[in-house]
């Protein structure tokens, strides 16, 4: 047997060679397939660990004293990233448990941390192997003798083998019938490979006293045959939905949920996390129902076992009031058919709740404003029908320019109810947007001729979430001063953040104020000197995004009008631009 490989050994110094440009050319095709792939990205790194192993020991074998080959066995002591990092591959490969984000920790510290101290002990000391001289071999390695280090070493390594060779079978005999068992059985195969040979090398030959190249690297080449036929023959690790499934959970907009059976989280995504303001890593083991009230998320589990899937049931997440989300579900069954868990997808639909009530409130106070304008627009019509009678009966009457111009007035009068009516029929019309404070209200300033009156604005630059006709609040409120304020001779406008978050946009003059038991009658409709809806309509369109107006003047010293503009209503400006 010695005889044999000796007479092999060349050849077996060639084979660290070949395995090591094979290993590193198959590992750079797999990356270039889908290099977003876990999998791929996995394999590349076993890859070119056993290239770096690889080349390692073929300069080994070839020096010719002891330092030098000395100095390389030392500089192979990363060998150990090859087995962990296979493992790792087989974990990942097969979707096993430990490769979710929640147990990184484990691999962490049970495959890598291992690793990296028997790396070090292996380039600083002899506790990991020792370099003895071998008549007719030369120099070779062998565990240290009578060391605790050589041996834990060996024990990690052999539990590590046995992990990934159990995992690779298990993966392979569970697979259900077609390509994904076929994969899985030539993967397992060529792990099986890797082990023989390593045992072969690491424990058979030198119980028998031969010590010679590490067999393991043929076990790597067979590994990388198997593995490159399995590319070609099924696809392996090209784009295909099993490998694009964990990019597409990862990029989704809606949130998904994959839970067990008894609605604990699996698996997740960072759109669900955004949802229930949480981070993503702190979902998986947590029960759904901590972030969905525990009755509503009761009931959809109880519709989805008994009809196997439910659809847009809205639900307002814990601890997120203002949110509004719709869940569509579905059940999971394993290979045997019993339900193993559930799919939740999850749609923030705040913005269209919003809109939808918007919508209705708008329809609801049109069908108010209709009645009101037909009753007014009747009154006014029945003053005109009297004026113009007085007129047809006596046109020389004294009083016949007055009813002429009362007459003119009135038109005047429907005219503008019919436009207001025009307006306010735009009002929900279109989804708010996101529009520029500063910009709002210097339309408003440059709309209006203000001779005499000093308008000057310190806004801070931010966006106001309002229906699109918010532009005509400011122009309402400018427009209502100059009109009735009473010798007004400036105005300000400001905004501010309050301690709670809201910003209060404040329109403030110093005209004669507006006495205290008039500062909410001011809002009806028909209240006021004029039409009596300006100040009516400017709430209605403040309200389709909840933002409050209020009068907190002082009679006699000037009026002062504020936007109450709620936290998620409004955004410093370079936050839009992120």
């Amino acid at each position: 047997m010695s005889d044999l490989i000796t007479v092999l050994f060349p050849i077996l110094v060639g084979v660290c060679a070949v395995s090591a440009f094979a290993t590193y050319g198959l590992g750079m095709y797999v990356f270039a397939k889908n290099p977003s792939s876990t999998v791929n990205r996995l394999f590349l790194a076993v890859a070119l660990s056993a290239t770096y192993w690889a080349l390692g020991e073929y300069f080994l074998w070839q020096s010719a004293d002891y330092d030098g080959y000395h100095f390389w066995l030392r500089a192979s002591a990363l060998w150990t990233f090859t087995i962990v990092l296979a493992v790792h591959f087989t974990l990942a490969f097969t979707g096993h448990p430990l490769t979710r984000r929640d147990k990184r920790g484990i691999l962490l510290i049970g495959l890598y941390l291992p690793a990296v101290l028997l790396a070090l002990i292996g380039i600083f000391t002899d506790q990991i192997f020792t370099v003895i001289f071998q008549p007719g071999m030369g120099y070779v390695y062998l565990p240290a003798p009578e060391s605790a280090v050589s041996l834990a070493a060996r024990a990690y390594i052999a539990l590590a083998i046995l992990l990934a060779t159990y995992i690779g079978i298990s993966s392979w005999r569970g697979a259900p019938r077609g390509r994904i068992r076929r994969q899985n059985r030539l993967v397992g195969i060529g792990i099986a490979t890797i082990v023989g040979f390593g045992s072969l090398s690491g424990l058979i030959l030198p119980a028998l006293g031969i010590y010679t190249v590490n067999l393991v690297f043929i076990g790597i080449v067979l590994f990388c045959l198997l593995i490159a036929y399995a590319m070609h023959r099924y696809g392996l690790f090209t784009l295909s939905p099993e490998t694009a499934v964990p990019e597409i959970i990862r990029t989704m907009p809606d949130g998904l949920l994959l839970t067990d059976i008894e609605g604990r989280i699996i698996t997740t995504n960072a759109s669900a996390a955004e949802i229930f303001g949480v981070a993503e890593a702190d979902l998986p083991g947590q029960p759904v129902g901590r972030f969905v009230p525990e009755e509503m998320y009761a009931s959809i589990r109880a519709a989805i076992l008994e009809q196997g899937r439910v659809s847009d049931i809205e639900a307002t997440p814990n601890g997120r009031k203002e949110s509004v989300v719709s869940i569509a579900g579905t059940l999971v069954r394993n290979p045997e058919g019993d339900p193993a868990g559930f799919v939740m997808i999850l749609r923030d639909i705040t913005g269209r709740k919003a809109a939808e009530t918007a919508l209705r409130t708008a329809n609801q106070k049109l069908s108010l404003l209709s009645r009101v304008t037909c009753h007014d627009i009747g009154n006014d019509i029945t003053a005109l029908a009297w004026y113009l009678n007085l007129l047809q009966e006596d046109r020389t009457h004294p009083e016949a320019d007055t009813y002429l111009s009362h007459s003119i007035e009135t038109v005047e009068t429907i005219k503008k109810h019919l436009e207001f009516s025009r307006e306010y029929q735009m009002l929900g019309v279109y989804q708010p947007v996101w529009q520029p404070l500063e910009t709002m209200i210097a339309g408003a300033v440059t709309g209006i001729r203000h001779p005499g009156v000093e308008i000057s604005t310190r806004v801070a630059p931010v966006e106001v979430y309002a229906d699109p006709l918010s532009p005509r609040v400011a122009y309402n409120l400018i427009e209502n001063a100059l009109r009735h304020g009473g010798g007004v001779t400036r105005i300000l406008v400001t905004a501010g953040e309050q301690s709670d978050g809201t910003l209060t946009v404040a329109f403030e003059d110093d005209g004669a104020g507006i006495p205290d038991d008039e500062k909410e009658r001011i809002f009806r409709y028909g209240f006021g000197k004029n039409t009596g809806f300006g100040l009516a309509f400017s709430r209605d369109i403040l309200s389709v995004t909840e933002i409050g107006i209020r009068e907190t003047g002082t009679a006699g010293r000037g009026a002062r009008f504020e936007l109450l503009v709620p936290p998620r209503a409004w955004r410093p400006a370079e936050e839009a631009d992120t």
